[in-house]
């Protein structure tokens, strides 16, 4: 490699670093979406974190639902968080979950506050003030290897597993080497070609836990009546036939690295290196799911176009299609067309992405940040199937 080493990032009171300082506005519940918004919208570098549920879950998807929310809250590229809810149970709950990484949180009810226009007002002074502790942090030299990187694709074509795929599967190597982690994911979309990480999972305990993802996800699909994961039309219109082909191109994101660790939806990874995350594929769904993992950047590779990013870890949009690469300008932040029309190789390739990734490590704006291309959807949880789910 020969793009820099190191980034300037902050490192957080538990250990981890982030690549931004912002500041969390989290809405615990879909009700209090508004006010987070205002609170946001009025503080700098103030992101509002807000959900379409919340309010009446009971069981897993509750537990999904609120450890995503102090999983979002507890990612190192907040400084700070202000939770914000209905009534001060739930707003305090979520505070505690978030605080125990050490950042400063406050939380606010609209209830207590006597409604919704109080509330914004009492809401924006505690953000004005955690926005300032936390910008009081400044950015400092940290080594490659701290990085938490989640590799996505999303509106694939035929280009995509053979050139920005494959590509960002070398990185992947790299970065692996060097000490990093990286995070692949979107279980439906390793249909077909898992063998290819079995085959090469570090203990048979690992190979044991990416079968069973595979087999539930698999079996939820029979419970439901459907296919796996239904080729979209874009798919189809850009040139893949199968969901065998689809998925042979979008594993070759994880590059060739043994296979360490296999999370559950929600987990942060306990090792560096490759670690598989058992999430659902939707392109908004997974990057959320990226960011509550702790990934402080995603790499999201797209063939016919895809804008969608992340608002808490910057997503980085990657093209190996030349006309994508023209047509889809203003949302690509990285053209790797370069390869097909042989202006330049595949390590040079590598070496174009990475240098990039090192800018946005270090402040460097990706185009769905500024352009406000962000979502956040926390996956619920098939209740009705886990409940009768007995594996063979």
């Amino acid at each position: 490699m020969t793009f820099a080493q190191e980034f300037q990032g902050y490192r957080r009171p538990d250990g981890q670093v982030g690549i931004r300082n912002r500041l969390a506005v989290i809405a615990a519940m879909d009700n209090v979406n508004p006010v987070a918004r205002r609170i946001a919208s009025l503080v700098r570098e103030a992101i509002a974190v807000t959900v379409p549920f919340g309010r009446g879950q009971t069981g897993l998807d509750k537990a999904r639902h609120d450890g995503a929310l102090a999983g979002l809250g507890r990612n190192p590229n907040f400084g700070a968080a202000l939770v914000v809810s209905l009534e001060p149970h739930s707003a305090r709950a979520l505070a505690e979950a978030i605080a125990v990484s050490g950042k400063p949180v406050e939380w606010l009810a609209v209830q207590p506050c006597g409604g919704t226009l109080k509330a914004t007002e009492q809401g924006v002074r505690l953000a004005a003030r955690l926005m300032g502790r936390a910008s009081a942090q400044t950015r400092e030299p940290i080594p490659l290897s701290e990085l938490v990187i989640g590799a996505e694709c999303g509106g694939s074509d035929t280009t995509s597993g053979i050139t920005a795929n494959p590509l960002l599967g070398m990185l992947g190597d790299c970065m692996v080497d060097a000490g990093a982690t990286w995070i692949l994911s979107e279980t439906e979309e390793v249909v077909g070609a898992e063998h290819s990480l079995i085959e090469r999972a570090a203990s048979p305990d690992v190979a044991a836990r990416m079968k069973m993802v595979v087999k539930r996800m698999e079996d939820q699909a029979i419970y439901q009546g459907t296919r796996v994961w239904p080729m979209s039309a874009d798919n189809i219109a850009g040139g893949l036939t199968t969901l065998e082909e689809k998925a042979l191109g979008n594993v070759r994101k994880g590059g060739t690295r043994p296979l360490g660790e296999v999370l559950e939806y929600g987990e942060r990874p306990s090792k560096r290196g490759l670690v598989f995350l058992d999430a659902p594929a939707p392109g908004t769904e997974n990057i959320t799911a990226l960011s509550v993992s702790g990934a402080q950047m995603i790499l999201f590779t797209t063939g016919v176009g895809n804008p969608v990013g992340s608002p808490v870890s910057p997503t980085v949009k990657i093209t190996g299609n030349p006309s994508t690469a023209d047509s889809f300008a203003d949302n690509i932040d990285v053209d790797l067309g370069g390869v097909i029309s042989k202006e330049y190789s595949m390590e040079e390739g590598v070496e174009k992405l990475g240098a990039f990734m090192m800018e946005v490590a270090s402040g460097r704006m990706t185009q769905s940040e500024m352009l406000g291309d962000m979502e956040i959807v926390v996956s619920p949880v098939d209740v009705s199937f886990l409940t009768h789910y007995h594996p063979a």
